[in-house]
């Protein structure tokens, strides 16, 4: 399901950060917390660890494996279900990560932890919006940006700057898939999401605020 799910999203973009995911998959909790050099609190089911050296970037992708068990079962790829989108969002955002970082290093272009978590949220919402498209669940459709975006409660382990940047991603996240919901079905080729994916922190900032006048 992970390399799926994976596959799903990189298409979308057509950018493949040429790497499998499940060699960086650490489901350990432990390993987890000894690879991050801190305990993670236990209602964290997904984290992404890197390091930075003189050679490059080493991440690793912590998802629970209780979570990955849950979603294999559920699996949204043919049945996407409202009742199980907590845990798809969560595993899509661990993809995003993994799969954005690895792009971004293969392209040469730097990335802030505010564009990460930004397109992070856009992810979430365009795959799953695809999904629901695919599986005719208009109903679910309609409700997701209010399932994603507004019926939506922070870590409360997070720190008082990583819960701004968590907001603030949110915020533009929401407004950009506002606009994109209407706009799925004129553009199969998803171009729009592709030259978004591309643009760099400030320009993909300064995109979101040029589409409120647009009509």
């Amino acid at each position: 399901m992970l390399a799926e799910l994976h596959g799903y999203m990189a298409n979308i973009y057509d950018a493949d950060c040429g790497h499998r995911l499940q060699d960086f998959l650490i489901t350990d909790r432990d390993l987890a917390n000894r690879l991050g050099r801190k305990v993670l609190p236990a209602s964290v089911e997904e984290t992404v660890l890197i390091a930075e050296g003189d050679d490059g970037i080493s991440l690793s992708v912590f998802l629970d494996q209780a979570l990955l068990a849950r979603l294999d079962t559920a699996d949204p790829l043919k049945n996407l279900r409202a009742n199980e989108l907590a845990d798809l969002s969560i595993v899509l955002e661990g993809i995003s990560h993994f799969n954005y970082l690895g792009w971004c290093a293969g392209s040469d272009k730097a990335v802030t932890l505010l564009e990460l978590e930004l397109q992070a949220e856009v992810d979430k919402f365009i795959t799953t919006a695809l999904l629901a498209q695919e599986q005719a669940d208009y109903s679910l459709l309609r409700n997701l940006h209010k399932l994603l975006f507004d019926d939506i409660a922070f870590q409360p382990s997070l720190s008082r700057s990583q819960r701004e940047r968590y907001e603030v991603a949110n915020s533009y996240a929401a407004r950009f898939c506002r606009k994109l919901l209407d706009r799925i079905p004129a553009d199969p080729d998803n171009e729009q999401l592709r030259e978004f994916y591309r643009l760099t922190q400030p320009d993909k900032i300064s995109y979101i605020h040029s589409l409120a006048w647009q009509n």
